[in-house]
């Protein structure tokens, strides 16, 4: 307007003011009745543009062929803006501060607005678009409004925050003794009888899990960096616990000023520590964090455009190294405590080692009877349940049975298990070979557990991805994993479906190393011959994958030995 006169640039600039104050004092606030209604709608992201519309917001990106929707009335709501705060605060909230106080208030106030204005208001299509077709819609949006400065309120106290992470704890419900039926029951069902006592409860209570939305511009470029670049696998978990920290350092924005706040970072871990992380877990959000700034400063275009913040950037990274070697001592003793504990329990026989699998068994066998008498299609009259009972079952036998650590069945492939070839000394098995694992292994199968892992193969995966039955050979995705969660993806953590499975069946929790240590120390009277082939079985001189083939050979000879020690029969 610099053609415009200034009582029309003045007329702008108040009209502007009417409409910052109209939208802080009805945009901010969200009724969770409001969202839920919109999510059930028939068309939630049509009605959630329309509402955002109507409260000043704008929508960009939206494809032409969707109708632009109609604008409602303003709804009302009780949490409003003052018109006036600095007359508000010294009349009310402030009447005995001075007024330096008052006036900091009010600065901070316009901060907000202005960020408010600047990075609240316009919305990305494609971004509600994600929102909607997300598992938790109303979570995920609930996240999306309060990053940005809104509220949510009249949240119902069962229904899940977006602060608390999706993985819930499973409750324990024993399996009915006389039925041949396999438990009805689901595994993770929320346990209302332990709320507010985990760790993941306090840590949410804390707002320790609230995080900036996983599509800004920062993070969405960092992810891409672990998956593409660094081939990491796990890389949302990193990814997320950098967007928790920058929420704990800017609420408001995701940003890397927070490179030039070293006691509020110092704050944020010193937290983490007292809510109840363990030292380890600590120190893996400082790696995070340094690896989030070691990308942005090495592989993005920073030192060009901002020297200044490029070299604070550097400099934060020294001060986390500090923070590290610090609490490298803490770490350490905090292993050597867990040691400590272990050696305190003793060392578990076989038959406790695999109790839960005796305890499954009956259940387990029922839906196996199912699928083998051709009762299902394929598949799909099994309950969800029924389906995780089969996949927690099988990997407590490669876990527990074979004393396999928890990657082999997070990492094993439908290749490896094509590939499976028989004993030539025992018929009857067949000798398995995971070899992308960080020391390659092999298990042994008895004719039997063949039998069921290839049900799993052939009827229970394909509906765990969503797919028809396929035969092997139409399978062109060779190098899949085996086992595939009920969310269609690839198994994250074996060690949490273990454990689901021992409290299911309310069987005290066997872990991996308790497995493998109860093995171990079995050994003991062998001959330093048997102890090596034991130990190699068990993957722990394995160094590369050739090493692993060779082991092959052996396999057959420690499996016999670990079967011995259980008391199976061949």
């Amino acid at each position: 307007m610099k053609n415009s006169s200034e009582a029309d640039i003045l007329a702008v600039v108040e009209s502007a003011k009417r409409a910052a104050s109209n939208l802080m004092r009805t945009g901010r606030v969200w009724e969770y009745s409001l969202l839920s209604r919109i999510m059930k709608s028939p068309d939630p992201i049509g009605r959630m543009i329309e509402e955002l519309q109507s409260r000043g917001n704008a929508v960009v990106g939206i494809p032409t062929k969707d109708p632009a929707p109609a604008v409602p009335a303003v709804p009302d709501t009780k949490y409003k803006t003052h018109w006036s705060l600095p007359v508000h605060l010294r009349r009310s909230c402030m009447r005995t501060s001075s007024e330096a106080d008052i006036l900091a208030v009010v600065e901070s106030a316009k901060r907000v607005v202005s960020n408010l204005l600047r990075t609240g208001r316009v919305w990305e299509y494609s971004l509600l678009s994600r929102i909607m077709k997300s598992p938790d819609t109303i979570g995920r949006m609930i996240e999306e409004l309060e990053s940005r400065g809104n509220a949510v309120v009249g949240i119902p106290t069962e229904a899940p925050t977006a602060a608390v992470p999706a993985v819930p704890d499973v409750p324990v419900e024993a399996p009915a003794e006389s039925s041949s039926e396999s438990s009805g029951e689901l595994y993770q069902c929320p346990d209302t009888t332990k709320q507010g006592t985990s760790l993941r409860e306090r840590m949410a209570s804390l707002g320790y899990y609230k995080k900036h939305s996983l599509d800004h511009d920062l993070l969405v470029s960092f992810a891409k960096f672990l998956k593409f670049d660094l081939s990491n696998e796990n890389f949302k978990q990193e990814v997320e616990n950098v967007a928790r920290f920058l929420y704990f350092m800017d609420p408001q924005q995701a940003s890397l000023l927070f490179v030039r706040q070293h006691e509020k970072s110092r704050e944020y871990f010193l937290k983490l520590s007292e809510a109840g992380l363990s030292k380890q877990t600590v120190q893996n959000y400082i790696k995070s964090v340094k690896r989030f700034l070691k990308f942005h400063t090495g592989s993005t275009d920073l030192c060009f455009t901002d020297r200044v913040l490029h070299e604070d950037c550097k400099n934060y990274s020294s001060f986390l190294d500090n923070i590290t070697m610090a609490t490298s001592k803490q770490v350490s003793k905090e292993t050597t405590r867990k040691r400590f504990d272990t050696f305190q329990e003793g060392v578990l026989s076989s038959t406790q080692v695999t109790a839960v699998l005796a305890a499954a068994k009956k259940d387990f066998l029922a839906v196996i009877g199912k699928l083998h008498a051709g009762e299902c299609s394929p598949g799909h009259q099994l309950t969800l349940t029924e389906l995780q009972l089969v996949l927690y079952y099988l990997e407590a036998i490669v876990i527990l049975e074979h004393a396999q650590r928890p990657g082999v069945v997070e990492h094993m492939t439908v290749t490896e298990w094509i590939s499976r070839r028989r004993d030539d000394t025992r018929p009857g098995f067949v000798v398995v070979a995971v070899k992308e694992h960080k020391t390659a292994a092999t298990f042994v199968l008895t004719q039997e557990q063949e039998m069921w892992f290839d049900l799993y193969f052939s009827e229970v995966r394909p509906v765990m991805l969503g797919k028809k039955r396929k035969r092997v050979e139409d399978d062109d995705e060779t190098d899949e994993r085996f086992f595939i969660s009920s969310t269609d993806k690839a198994i994250y953590n074996a060690s949490n479906d273990l454990e689901r499975l021992h409290k299911k069946y309310q069987v005290p929790k066997v872990t991996s190393q308790m497995a493998r240590r109860a093995y171990e120390t079995a050994t003991k009277e062998l001959s330093d011959v048997q102890k090596t082939k034991v130990a190699g079985y068990l993957t722990h001189s394995t160094a590369t994958a050739e090493k692993h083939y060779r082991m092959k050979e052996i396999g057959s000879a420690v499996d016999a030995f670990l079967r011995n020690l259980r008391g199976d029969s061949e």
